[in-house]
């Protein structure tokens, strides 16, 4: 669906010829009331149906022209109006239709009124002559194309083959129909109900100037019109409905024995006012959970993360239909709008109605940091429903860093000395023995010792050297046990003494956690 234009002053529609009402309303949405009494104003919506066509952004359907064969229905009785759904193929036959019913171009748009909220039908054609005959139809079908009409790659021989363009026709589909004798502006309604062949079309009904608005062109060989959908087919509902196969043509008459003389048979944009919305929700790799507002602990996130689309459209009656794409990205702001990392493959929608929820496959965090997930929706060409993403903030959170903590603890590297004298024997020879003991006593095992070489001249003084920690956390008494064994005869050698007792008093930090 296109922008909604602003709303242009009404046009008053002049030299309608009041017609005769033609049978009951086709259906319960269609009444009388809206349909046919008088309006004290015309209405063409957010359009300007003043005969100048075609109004600006609505799609042109190109036909041949001239004097020149075209593909077009048979003329049989089974390709009547009324009966032409349940016509076996061949359908389509080479026809050459004269000026007077043959389109040139058509043109089509949906748009919604934004003063009133209601979904306006626009459309217009082109014919070789400037004064029709019969009727201009515009036949609007939910179903698509069937699969034996590929307009754009078939040949003539193949569509003739295989394509009855109205094959897919159904219950709620519908035609306008515009009187194009005497000049006339008389737009009227009708509409199919039943199932399968056995469809019925409605009479036809009047539409008037409040729901609906017709124009010629100055020099007569153009037509525009418009129709309030939500007043005329949606019984005053702007729930999602879309009409994907459109055929513009002209026929003998308003009857359901009418012929085809001219139709226009290419894939046509479809008629919708299906509006989608996406609404996501980062999730825990469990794909239900949702990631809670101060983030996930780097040990949960390294599970994986995934993201959850919910997709709607206006009014939800809409067979879901596309897929969903989700992007990972890691920013330090602002949200995942390019870019990113493919998380997986698209998830196609599935069911009977939306709304429709599906769920990315499971992207691994491997860092710590700021995450925004973007998740895109394909739309639905073929039913007018429009492309959307959502890459909002509400799609960022958080993966904290693992905490880390700390606990200080002093650490004793204990070392001692002993200086040696002998002043009448001679130079000093041999080794000093070092044990360091807990306790005073020098009992047990010791947490140290070392052996150090004592040479030259008295007196000497010799020093441990350690570098190991032997105590880390303790508190309490040790003691040094020392001895000099001397290698000089001069020299007695110095057994084993426990002295040098101490006390050592270690006060560590308080443990700190990160933040």
């Amino acid at each position: 669906m296109n922008t909604p234009r602003p709303t242009m002053r009404p046009q008053t529609r002049t030299g309608r010829r009041r017609a005769a009402w033609i049978g009951a309303c086709c259906a319960a949405l269609l009444t009388a009331s809206v349909l046919t009494a008088p309006a004290a104003m015309a209405a063409d919506g957010p359009y300007t149906i003043d005969g100048v066509v075609p109004d600006a952004n609505t799609t042109e359907l190109a036909d041949q022209t001239g004097n020149v064969k075209e593909l077009g229905p048979l003329n049989s009785n089974t390709t009547k109006i009324g009966v032409i759904h349940a016509d076996a193929v061949p359908t389509l036959g080479m026809t050459n239709p004269n000026g007077q019913v043959d389109l040139r171009r058509a043109w089509l748009d949906t748009e919604r009124d934004t003063s009133t909220q209601h979904d306006w039908l626009y459309f217009a054609w082109e014919r070789d002559n400037n004064s029709g005959s019969g009727f201009i139809a515009y036949e609007f079908m939910q179903n698509p194309v069937p699969a034996g009409c590929a307009y754009a790659t078939a040949t003539d021989a193949d569509l003739i083959a295989n394509c009855n363009p109205w094959d897919n026709r159904t219950a709620g589909d519908f035609m306008i129909l515009w009187d194009q004798q005497g000049g006339s502006l008389d737009l009227f309604l009708r509409t199919w109900s039943g199932t399968g062949d056995n469809l019925t079309l409605s009479a036809p009904t009047q539409l008037n100037a409040a729901v609906s608005q017709a124009a010629y062109s100055e020099d007569g060989f153009r037509g525009e019109a418009a129709v309030d959908l939500t007043a005329t087919i949606f019984g005053g509902s702007t729930a999602c409905r879309s009409f994907a196969n459109t055929i513009p043509s002209t026929v003998t008459g308003n009857s359901d024995t009418a012929d085809y003389k001219d139709t226009i048979l290419k894939t046509a944009p479809p008629i919708t006012n299906c509006t989608p919305t996406i609404v996501t929700t980062p999730k825990q790799a469990d794909g239900t959970t949702n990631i809670p507002a101060g983030g996930l602990s780097y040990a949960a996130a390294s599970a994986g993360v995934k993201d959850s689309a919910l997709i709607n459209v206006t009014g939800g009656t809409a067979t879901p239909s596309g897929s969903v794409t989700f992007y990972l990205c890691q920013v330090a702001s602002g949200a995942c709008t390019t870019g990113g990392t493919l998380v997986g493959s698209a998830v196609p929608l599935t069911g009977a109605a939306y709304p429709v929820t599906v769920v990315s496959g499971l992207a691994p965090i491997t860092s710590p940091g700021r995450y925004c997930w973007r998740a895109e929706f394909s739309g639905d060409a073929a039913n007018g429903i429009a492309a959307v993403s959502d890459a909002s903030l509400n799609e960022c959170f958080v993966v904290n860093a693992v905490p880390s903590s700390l606990t200080s603890a002093q650490n004793w590297v204990p070392n001692d000395s002993v200086t040696i004298t002998a002043p009448a024997g001679g130079a000093l020879a041999g080794t000093v023995a070092f044990a360091l003991y807990a306790g005073t006593t020098c009992q047990g095992a010791a947490l140290y010792s070392t052996t150090a070489p004592v040479a030259g001249t008295s007196p000497q003084t010799v020093y441990t050297a350690n570098t190991t920690t032997v105590v880390a956390t303790a508190t309490g008494s040790y003691s040094w046990k020392v001895s000099y064994d001397s290698t000089n005869p001069a020299q007695l050698d110095i057994g084993d003494k426990c002295h040098e007792n101490s006390s050592v008093t270690i006060t560590n930090g308080a443990a700190q956690t990160g933040p």
